[in-house]
């Protein structure tokens, strides 16, 4: 071994040595030691040793304690939010039932200005054929099938002339003139009559049986006609089958259709007075659509335009005297 590997290990061992004799005599400073919990007796004397040390730092300013009367004179009293609530908590809040929103509101709130109803009631009843029987005649043959038939449109005041049996009608391709016949008989009066009735083969009404006497009516059938009041051009046309002591059958669509986004509803039907109550369901506001109003009404169909009257023709004028 060289003199330099002497030198460390002869450092070494002194160290080892120094080592053992300072664990020998103080083990605690080598070794952490858990100090020992004092028993009963001691642990009063601790505990007043402990107190009795002075704390060290700067003490933290004391603060004076708050008032409810420092500070009342400056509080505002409570506003109505955008309901019209009253947030006074001694004053019980009288609320009613509003019908629109369904819901209970205060008695103060404003009531919602609701928007027009959006539609008008052209129409209610029985829906009628819209042709009668004007008149025929039989052709130059005197055969039935070169008959000559005229139809008259009730709505339009039209007239499709020169009609034959199961031929298309040029102005009506729907059309299907199926037969014609004579129908010989009396009234519940006695009183004689005689009835011209042609059998038309109709894709909207089916085979119907017309005459030259009234316009058909479907006694089973109930036709309402609505429009738009800001649009006259956009119409909707609800149609149901009734029987007697039955409930309506509505075709299609139902008794129900949306418009501008509102969805009406019929909810009843008064023949005499010609009148149909709606159920109107919209978002009152549109930022919350799931808050639905209802506005509920009844629309009659308006009584026709009186005539006007005729401007009275002005006298002649009297002749010039010749002087």
């Amino acid at each position: 071994m060289t003199s330099r590997n002497d030198i460390v290990l002869i450092a070494l061992g002194g160290l080892l040595c120094a080592a053992g004799l300072v664990f020998y005599f103080n083990p605690t400073a080598v070794l952490p030691v858990m100090p020992a919990v004092p028993d009963a007796d001691d642990r009063e004397a601790v505990i007043r040793k402990r107190w009795a040390i002075t704390p060290s730092g700067v003490a933290y300013p004391g603060t004076t304690r708050a008032s409810l009367e420092d500070n009342v004179k400056d509080w505002l009293s409570p506003q109505e939010d955008e309901d019209n609530w009253d947030y006074d908590l001694f004053t019980t809040i009288d609320v009613v039932w509003d019908p629109a929103i369904k819901e209970y509101v205060p008695r103060s709130r404003k009531p919602d200005e609701m928007p027009p109803f959006g539609i008008a009631l052209v129409s209610v009843g029985h829906p009628v054929y819209p042709y009668v029987l004007s008149h025929t005649t039989l052709g130059p043959g005197r055969k039935e099938e070169d008959r000559l038939i005229s139809l008259k449109n009730v709505k339009t005041k039209k007239y499709l002339d020169d009609c034959k049996l199961n031929t298309p009608i040029p102005g009506a391709p729907n059309l299907i003139l199926k037969s014609y016949k004579v129908v010989r008989g009396k009234d519940a009066d006695g009183i004689p009559f005689v009835r011209n009735v042609l059998t038309v083969s109709d894709p909207q009404f089916g085979v119907v049986e017309i005459d030259d006497d009234k316009p058909l009516e479907f006694k089973d059938r109930i036709q309402v006609v609505v429009t738009s009041t800001s649009d006259p051009a956009w119409k909707r046309t609800l149609e149901a089958t009734s029987k007697p002591g039955n409930p309506l059958v509505w075709k299609e669509g139902g008794d129900r259709f949306v418009y501008n986004g509102a969805t009406y509803v019929v909810k009843g039907i008064d023949l005499a007075a010609k009148s149909v109550s709606f159920d109107k369901t919209f978002a009152l506001n549109p930022k919350k659509p799931k808050k639905l109003a209802s506005d509920p009404q009844r629309l009659v169909v308006p009584a026709p335009a009186a005539p006007a009257p005729k401007a009275k023709p002005s006298p002649p004028a009297a002749p010039k005297k010749s002087s």
